[in-house]
């Protein structure tokens, strides 16, 4: 930008367009793997830090659209528009960037990372890392831990995070946050049948810590909703001991 000011000023907001963009096609590209990527993102919220990344890139090339729009207005109608467009362009970034927080908000990054090779795995590998994280999450009830990360869990397991993503991906079909969050719904549904706890504390102790995160996924396991899921739990326990009565008598 400074050469150009200095040598070809012209071209100065054809630069700042084309910047927009190429940042936009980062962003993108740093999150083209999906949630699993980031690594660092909290499980429960690695949708959410996914989902950032994608407004974020949105924000960009909605910068680069209004500036266009101020380039072309400039051309034609020597800025008789131009305080309207911005304006409208300052209201609009502002919400894009309101998005952008609220949605990085709910996956808060873990600190000591360590980068790691991604290596060919076998089928016979791929089973051994589930199995080993099937352990960990279940028997260790390490699902349960809120500020759980791809990376934390890759440290504990002794397995590099990219392995353990291949691994759940070829075999369980899903991503990391989607088969982790499948134990937390078990765990909130044995919560739910089996004590009086609240859908509140049910959901906290399984490890999960919004609301809209918790019934998202408890409808995606189940395809109902916490309190239907309990009272229809009930209903066919009750059902279960009424025939176990009538067939002792």
């Amino acid at each position: 930008m400074l050469a150009l000011v200095l040598f070809a000023p012209a071209l100065i907001d054809a630069a700042m367009i084309v910047i927009f963009v190429g940042y936009a096609l980062a962003v993108l590209d740093l999150g083209r793997a999906g949630p699993d990527a980031l690594d660092e993102a909290r499980l429960d919220g690695a949708v959410a830090a996914h989902r950032a990344l994608v407004i974020a890139a949105l924000a960009l090339c909605v910068s680069a659209f209004f500036d266009l729009a101020i380039l072309m207005d400039f051309e034609w109608s020597r800025g008789e528009n131009a305080a309207f467009i911005v304006s409208n362009a300052n209201f609009l970034g502002l919400f894009l960037i309101g998005l952008t927080a609220i949605a990085a908000a709910r996956a808060q990054p873990q600190s000591d990372a360590a980068e790691e090779l991604e290596t060919p795995s076998t089928a016979a590998q791929d089973r051994e890392v589930l199995d080993r994280i099937r352990t960990l999450l279940a028997d260790q009830k390490l699902a349960r831990d809120e500020n759980l990360t791809l990376s934390r869990l890759a440290r504990r397991a002794g397995v590099p995070a990219r392995q353990i993503s291949g691994a759940v991906n070829r075999l369980a079909g899903k991503n990391v946050s989607q088969f982790i969050n499948d134990f937390r719904i078990a765990e909130a549904c044995r919560l739910l049948s089996e004590t009086e706890m609240s859908v509140t504390a049910a959901m906290l102790e399984s490890g999960f810590q919004t609301k809209s995160n918790f019934n998202r996924e408890f409808r995606r396991v189940t395809s109902l909703s916490p309190a239907s899921w309990r009272e229809r739990s009930r209903s066919e326990a009750l059902a279960v001991v009424a025939r176990v009565g009538a067939k002792d008598t």
